[in-house]
């Protein structure tokens, strides 16, 4: 059986993988409530998100502004 070593620089911790998928569903629910407020308001909500210009449908352009998003922090 393998072992992972703590040393090793691409193993991720549990604490740090917990925390970025955190921070993902944190910006997701952000993203999502702005991406349907301004449907509802029939706004052209996909250039206030960065990323969601090109997409079709609502749930691919969140996903892509919070991708483009958590790429720019880390």
């Amino acid at each position: 059986m393998a072992q992972v070593k703590q040393s090793d620089k691409s193993f991720i911790s549990d604490s740090r993988l917990h925390g970025e998928r955190m921070m993902f569903a944190l910006v997701f629910c952000v993203f999502m409530a702005l991406a349907v407020v301004g449907q509802l308001l029939a706004l052209n909500w996909r250039t206030w998100l960065p990323g969601a210009e090109g997409s079709a449908t609502t749930l691919a352009g969140v996903k892509s502004a919070v991708y483009t998003v958590i790429s720019g922090l880390s």
